[in-house]
């Protein structure tokens, strides 16, 4: 059985299929970039894949038994590009498609402005006629390297997600959830909601960060505008900040704090917890 990872050279893909390698014999791994170059290094066959081009796609995905289909980073174009590769796989008559979705995806409702590629996504899935199982990936933990350090020199964290929570779960555990689950014989339903072990909220996180700290960290809820203004004045540019907003308006309404035990079950152990994250990784730095 033939695996086939696409984005293979970002930080998911290259970790899939270094995962992918616990499970299976590397001869059956096939990892995918638009610049093949990037991904010699992992030990497995490399083809060239480009979700502008359909011809290299058809090529890429011929013999795929199962498909990983990583959500590519041109936001507000990437639709387009999801939908070239599942036409392509299609024609390569592919086996099983996997795709990193996003949680509750198909919930009109849902504010974070990604969604409705993931929706288009997953539609355009429904409709190829093919195998398929959307993997929607909750928050990754490791986004809060960005925003922590901010939270321990000042004081204070601050956003626009009220007392909503998030299953934050880290990349690591995500790639090996998510290697294990291809490498699995097993046919998948047609959704796994892959997230962390709880869900934290801002409070949550302000009063983890002060026991692992020593310091006191307290959090300020704001409103959307609040934040936008802060995030500008950090220097994001408009459209980042429309993301950030974006998100915060979900986790703030409830989108974020789904909890399931699929990665837990995947790995055979408890996902990473936020509080051993933080530990592990931010504190020591910071402290």
């Amino acid at each position: 059985m033939s695996i086939m990872v696409t984005g293979a050279s970002g930080h998911l893909g290259r970790m899939v299929v270094e995962e992918l390698k616990r499970h299976v014999d590397a001869a059956r791994i096939v990892a995918l970039s638009r610049d093949p170059g990037k991904i010699g290094d992992l030990g497995v066959q490399t083809r060239q894949a480009d979700f502008d081009d359909p011809d290299s796609l058809v090529r890429a995905f011929d013999g795929a038994d199962r498909l990983l289909l990583i959500s590519t980073d041109k936001v507000g174009y990437r639709l387009a590009q999801h939908v070239r590769a599942i036409n392509a796989a299609v024609k390569a008559g592919a086996g099983h498609l996997f795709y990193t979705s996003a949680p509750r995806a198909t919930e009109e409702g849902n504010p974070a402005t990604v969604i409705p590629e993931h929706r288009g996504t997953e539609a355009a899935l429904a409709a190829s006629g093919l195998p398929y199982t959307a993997l929607r990936n909750s928050m990754y933990t490791d986004l809060l390297s960005a925003s922590v350090p901010q939270a321990l020199a000042s004081g204070v964290h601050a956003s626009n997600t009220g007392a909503g929570g998030t299953s934050y779960i880290t990349r690591a555990d995500l790639a090996a959830a998510t290697a294990a689950i291809l490498a699995d014989p097993a046919i998948p339903g047609r959704v796994l909601e892959l997230t962390g072990p709880t869900a934290i909220t801002g409070a949550d996180l302000a009063a983890l960060l002060t026991e692992i700290s020593g310091k006191e960290i307290r959090f300020q809820a704001l409103t959307d505008e609040q934040f936008a203004a802060g995030l500008a004045g950090a220097g994001l540019p408009q459209a980042g900040i429309e993301v950030y907003v974006s998100f915060g308006q979900a986790i703030r309404k409830g989108y974020l704090d789904l909890v399931t035990d699929v990665v837990e079950r995947s790995l055979g152990r408890k996902p990473t917890s936020v509080a051993a994250f933080l530990a592990a990784t931010i504190a020591p730095v910071a402290v």
